[in-house]
Formats: structure tokens, sequence, C-alpha cells
């Protein structure tokens, strides 16, 4: 997928549209080519522009039986996992940015910049990847992510028509709203970007059956008041899990 999708790239694919996020893009890798990973920001799966790695903060590798591993990453990518990592976990994050509407159009800064802006929000987005057919005990692993999309069973064991259940949490708590899905090449038979929108029950829980092979990407997204008025007004929340049915 990741030579795929550098080629998509050079031939000019990207978006410039409104309510962007981040997600990951892993890749086992087939003979000699090594486990990588690409971090894809817009709204347009599997392919839109690559997230700058200046924006791409806390990346870290959950081994099978759990241990935890602090990544690097530099330059456009892919970017390499650990060696032997072909199943696991990949978590990351992207570094929080303010985005202010102003008189002088948009800017990338907060009220302290600009305190008659229109209007101000902070993001601060979340991404997991599900690497593998089987990754063992890293779906199980927390991340304490202000908006965390958590797994309550290994989507890398699932088959096509297999239900998958996700609870989300905000601030650790159960979260009511809609997570969205989509597999990749549904955006280009035309319509939403989403195959499925299902809504959380009472303990923050959406239940979701994915009926296509390939890769799939789940999305929740949350906002509220940011906690400094003079700072900003919302902060706003985007969480992403991508995994692969075979």
């Amino acid at each position: 997928m990741l030579a795929t999708a550098l080629a998509i790239l050079a031939a000019g694919s990207g978006s410039t549209a409104l309510a962007h996020y981040p997600w990951i893009a892993a890749d086992r890798g087939a003979g000699d080519e090594r486990p990588g990973f690409l971090v894809y920001f817009g709204h347009t799966f599997p392919v839109d522009r690559l997230l700058d790695a200046k924006a791409v903060a806390a990346v870290r590798w959950v081994a099978p039986a759990g241990e935890v591993q602090v990544l690097d990453v530099e330059g456009q990518g892919p970017h390499p996992l650990p060696d032997h990592a072909v199943r696991g976990l990949l978590v990351a994050e992207q570094a929080p940015a303010f985005w202010s509407r102003t008189s002088e159009g948009g800017r990338r800064a907060s009220r302290e910049q600009y305190p008659d802006a229109f209007s101000c929000s902070e993001s601060a987005n979340a991404m997991k990847a599900v690497v593998g057919e089987d990754s063992g005990e890293a779906w199980r692993y927390r991340h304490g992510h202000p908006l965390e999309l958590v797994p309550l069973q290994d989507p890398a064991s699932l088959r096509a028509g297999d239900p998958l259940a996700v609870q989300v949490l905000l601030h650790g708590e159960p979260w009511q709203g809609e997570v969205k899905a989509t597999f990749a090449g549904y955006a280009a038979q035309g319509g939403t970007n989403y195959a499925l929108t299902v809504a959380t029950d009472a303990e923050g829980v959406a239940r979701i059956v994915p009926a296509t092979i390939g890769h799939w990407l789940l999305r929740a997204y949350a906002s509220e008041d940011h906690p400094d008025p003079e700072v900003c007004d919302r902060r706003n929340y985007y969480s992403t899990l991508t995994f692969v049915l075979d």
C-alpha cells in the first residue's frame, strides 16, 4: 500500500477541504521490503497529503507481548518499524495546533496573537494502527489520549463480516456520539466519504460490521469549550483507528 500511496501523491493527490484529521497507513512489508508506515492528514482515506514529520508526536510501537518502544520519525516517509515488527500496534499523536479565523484570513495562532479573531480552535488529535493478522496483546494497550478509540477485540484477527466493537473514551469516560467508518476505495464510488456511521451506546461502545476486505479506518470527533477562553474558544479532538481485513 505504501508504494502505491506515494505514487498517487506524486501524481498530485491531496485535499484542501476542511475537517482534516490524521491517520496511520501501516504496511507489514513483503519480500525484502522493510515494514513501515506513513502518516496522512486530510479526509480522503486511504491517501491524502502527508502530515509533516514535525507535527507527528509521541509515536510508539506496542509489540504483541505489550512492550512499548518510542519511535522517531523524520522526513516524508515511509517511516520504518522496528526490526522484525510485522504485527503489533502503532500509536501517535498530532502536535497540538491552533487555528483562528481573522479579518486577515486563517492563521495558525491562538487568541493570544489575534485577540479579535472571529473564532479560534485548538486541535489535539490521536491515531492508532493495528498491524498484522494478529496483534497479540498489543490491541489492548490504552494510551490515555483525550479522545481515544479502544477496540474491544483484536481488529487484526477479524474476517470480513465479523462484528467489531470499539469503545470511545473522552478524558477516560464513555463518550456518546458517532463513530464513522470507511474502507479503501469507498470514496471513489461516489457519495459520502464514510461507508458506515454508528452511534455509541451509554457505555461509549459502537458496534460496527466491516464487510469488505482491505484497509479500514474508524474515526470519532468531539469538541468542547477551551479551558482558557482568553487563549481559544474550542478544543477539538479527532481519534482514528486503521486496520486491514484480509
